[in-house]
């Protein structure tokens, strides 16, 4: 009886100290529609540097340390994020038809775009580093930001994919 009492009791403590977990988004940020013909585009990959590309928000700090935040969290996987909102921000900037969306159907002829992220980060400094290599065309972008809050960085991201669309965009032949 004591047992049942006792594994009453912890299961009871468990139940109210439930962690709040807070989730962050990755918003879309509307751009200029340029002038593009040629063949559809898809997003074929996303690679981001290593130990970043997870639900929990990381920042970087002092001394290459991470600072991994375990109840601030982004929806899903941080490079499904970004890959999803990278082609509706590049599908914004595009004449419709131009950028085949993730899970629509690719044309035969479609243009695959690799994307390596050797840096997508907050911090240590309050900014947001975007170094990227879409093919083998590189892009360096920077935005600052107010604080390395998880809502903060989480904004100055989205600033950042969007940068990063519109020099894409801007780029096609």
């Amino acid at each position: 009886m004591k047992k049942l009492v006792a594994l009453l009791l912890l299961a009871g403590c468990s139940f109210f100290s439930k962690t709040k977990i807070d989730i962050y988004t990755l918003d879309r940020v509307p751009g200029q529609v340029v002038a593009a013909k040629g063949t559809p585009m898809a997003i074929n990959s996303i690679e981001l540097p290593a130990g970043f590309d997870r639900k929990e928000i990381v920042v970087r700090k002092a001394n290459n340390r991470l600072d991994v935040r375990g109840t601030q969290q982004w929806p899903a996987t941080f490079s499904d994020v970004v890959l999803h909102t990278l082609a509706f921000d590049l599908a914004d900037r595009l004449p419709a038809g131009m950028m085949i969306l993730p899970g629509d159907t690719r044309p035969a002829s479609v243009r695959a775009i690799d994307i390596v992220f050797e840096d997508l980060s907050a911090g240590p400094d309050s900014k947001i580093v975007v170094d990227a290599r879409i093919g083998t065309t590189p892009a360096h972008i920077e935005v600052p930001i107010s604080s390395l809050d998880s809502q903060n960085v989480a904004s100055g991201m989205s600033h950042g994919r969007a940068q990063l669309a519109d020099r894409k965009a801007a780029g096609l032949p």
